[in-house]
């Protein structure tokens, strides 16, 4: 009965969502820019003018070819408000085919016509088998008044299969080149294929919860494959904050494992397949970027040659881009095309995620169903299925403090494993974001004595863990730090705001402005930042997630950690007033961390309040807050661990599609 009710509402919301949102994409039409003008470079059309602008149309379906033009919309309404009916000139278009034919034809009148508007002729609908076939534009000017300043842009030089005659004559340059087609009927397949994924993520996660009855980190490398996978469709590379700069350091490792390192300083040296396929995609995903990945990801060989592309390093330790180095040059050594190399690094990174995601959950000491909703937060899996080295971060951290509470509440003697993996992921936390993370590592002093055979070793293990964790950060971010704290004046004047922002300086000189501009910023984006750490909004923050789904996700944390009725299961631990004051203070401290950092370098000098900092920055520090919101005053009659582990996965639904009906609204 439970599986035919959800089987009833997921088809209810199939059918709504298809109607709602995949129709809409099959009927709009992708306009392409075939050749594109150049700044300034701009064409007058004349009284009597004929233009043939012949050119080879790459696709099969076409819908609509023309130009864009641009003219003085204010000298047009001023001459129109002096005579009404005054002619302002017209202009005949056609498109023809190879033996001259008129295949579509538009006029259009230029009283009526707008500044960037597109002059097309169309079909009545898109037709088929122009793929790689010569057309001609041609149109005619008819009594242009020149006072409107009617203009074609054109670039210099001959494009490729192009070739323009005005009034007979051939010209050096090509006029720009519009055309339009509907090829995004695939969004039907993929409207298919996205359902049939959605309804196996909620059958079988309920089958492995309530049927197979499963431990919850071995649901999650069912759910969270799909999950990842999921999002791996919907956000191209390049859509994820910053991924693009991540992707070239990324690369960079690449080449040093390859031993292709760029001479040139600022640069790195790419291959051009993998550079044109980066090309393809841009920071807000759009309907042709699918179409261009569509066609793009089954062509097979590489491109000869290597460019030199523009490059800041990020200065971020090389483990925090491990799998996606591992993706880039797999993929490279496998002459995989540019798309799949991008993408081998994502699968890399999506793998990596799994992997680590599975071992917190099933290390987590208590709590595992709110350590679930952790891993599958939107956040979680947008950061950790991308080049971005937030991802490294984040696992790494959830992973320590899994470690760290079993250490803290665990039974018996330490192992030794648990110390090498505690420790490892203790020096990872020490050199990633600045050292921002490195406040969570003083949690070390409230592993209990007890844990150890003999007190001599506890302290000799903190006193161990405290110069591994400054060893480590000494020799790999203490330039970063440098370079933040006291650039050169090279440094400065190629840096953001080139020394308008506050700086070390302002920091010491006006400690009262950091303390109130920072409660300021807290005050008037706390709720942001708690939204979009969770992730209400992805990618370049232009895809919105619904707050039903950030604060049910929320909810069902809360939830995870209340005590439990019959006592046979933790839910979180019932920690001493000094553990908690511990672990607030150290929230506090890197979140201070973070703050300061962004005060320096980010917030300029006039600002009220501080700039860059992100929602996603707090992520890290989430399971130890967890255990802040355990109280004894509400507790649990039953167990809903794996009830709340469904519901999670629901509200995933909803985000997925959240990400679907936002990705239409930025197109």
């Amino acid at each position: 009965m439970e599986l035919g009710v959800m089987t009833a509402v997921f088809l209810i919301a199939a059918v709504f969502a298809y109607k709602t949102t995949i129709l809409t994409r099959m009927i709009l039409p992708r306009m392409e820019t075939l050749v594109k003008s150049e700044e300034d470079q701009m064409y007058l059309p004349k009284d009597g003018d004929h233009l043939e602008q012949t050119f080879q149309y790459p696709s099969d379906e076409l819908l609509s070819a023309g130009m864009k033009i641009s003219l003085n919309e204010k000298k047009q309404k001023r001459l129109l408000k002096e005579d009404k009916k005054k002619d302002l000139g017209s202009i005949h278009m056609q498109i023809q085919n190879e033996a001259g034919e008129c295949l579509m034809s538009a006029d259009y009148a230029v009283s009526v016509l707008a500044d960037d508007q597109n002059l097309v002729a169309s079909f009545s609908g898109t037709q088929t088998g122009f793929a790689d076939r010569k057309l001609t534009i041609v149109m005619d000017a008819e009594n242009i008044c020149e006072d409107v300043e009617l203009a074609i842009g054109y670039a210099a030089g001959k494009a490729e299969h192009t070739e323009l005659l005005i009034n007979g004559d051939e010209k050096e340059y090509t006029l720009n080149i519009q055309t339009a087609d509907r090829q995004f009927l695939y969004w039907k397949t993929w409207g298919i294929i996205g359902a049939v994924m959605v309804y196996v993520l909620l059958v079988g996660t309920y089958l492995l919860l309530a049927v197979f009855r499963r431990k919850p980190e071995k649901v999650f490398l069912f759910t969270g494959t799909v999950l990842a996978l999921l999002y791996l469709f919907l956000l191209p590379p390049l859509s994820v904050p910053d991924e693009e700069a991540h992707l070239k350091q990324a690369y960079s490792c690449s080449n040093r494992i390859m031993g292709k390192e760029s001479e040139e300083s600022g640069t790195i040296l790419m291959d051009k397949e993998d550079f044109h396929a980066m090309q393809m995609f841009e920071t807000t995903p759009s309907l042709p970027e699918y179409d261009r990945l569509k066609e793009g990801i089954a062509k097979s060989g590489r491109e000869e040659g290597t460019v030199n592309v523009p490059h800041s390093d990020t200065r971020a330790p090389a483990v925090t881009y491990l799998p996606g180095i591992i993706g880039i040059t797999l993929g490279r050594m496998l002459g995989l095309n540019g798309l799949l190399v991008l993408y081998l690094g994502r699968i890399c990174s999506v793998l990596f995620y799994l992997l680590t995601m599975y071992f917190f959950i099933r290390t987590m000491e208590f709590a595992k169903p709110a350590a679930f909703v952790m891993a599958i937060l939107p956040m979680t899996i947008q950061q950790c299925c991308s080049y971005s080295y937030d991802s490294v971060v984040i696992e790494f951290a959830f992973l320590y403090f899994a470690v760290l509470f079993r250490l803290i509440y665990g039974k018996g003697t330490v192992k030794k494993a648990q110390i090498f993996w505690y420790a490892l992921f203790m020096v990872i936390l020490s050199v990633c974001k600045g050292g921002a993370y490195m406040p969570l590592c003083l949690l070390t002093l409230l592993i209990p004595a007890e844990r150890f055979s003999q007190k001599r070793q506890k302290r000799i293990f903190v006193g161990a863990m405290a110069l591994i964790a400054a060893a480590a950060f000494l020799t790999s971010t203490l330039s970063s730090v440098l370079f933040v704290v006291n650039p050169t004046a090279e440094q400065t004047e190629a840096a953001y705001l080139a020394g308008e922002n506050f700086g070390v300086s302002g920091l010491l000189e006006q400690p009262m402005e950091f303390i109130l501009i920072s409660g300021r910023t807290l005050f008037l984006s706390c709720d942001a930042f708690l939204e979009n750490m969770l992730g209400m909004q992805l990618g370049w923050l232009d895809i919105n997630v619904s707050r039903i789904v950030i604060y049910g996700m929320l909810l069902l944390i809360l939830l995870s950690v209340l005590p439990i009725e019959d006592g046979r299961k933790r839910s979180a631990p019932e920690a001493t007033k000094r553990q908690r004051l511990s672990y607030a203070a150290v929230i506090l401290l890197s979140a201070g961390m973070i703050f300061t950092s962004m005060f320096i370098s980010w917030t300029p000098k006039e600002s009220k309040e501080i700039f860059g900092i992100q929602g996603r920055y707090f992520l890290p520090m989430l399971p130890l807050a967890i255990t802040l919101l355990y109280n004894k005053w509400v507790v649990l009659k039953k167990d809903i661990g794996r009830k709340t582990i469904f519901a999670a996965i629901c509200l995933q639904c909803v985000a997925i599609y959240g990400i679907l009906t936002s990705l239409e609204r930025v197109l």
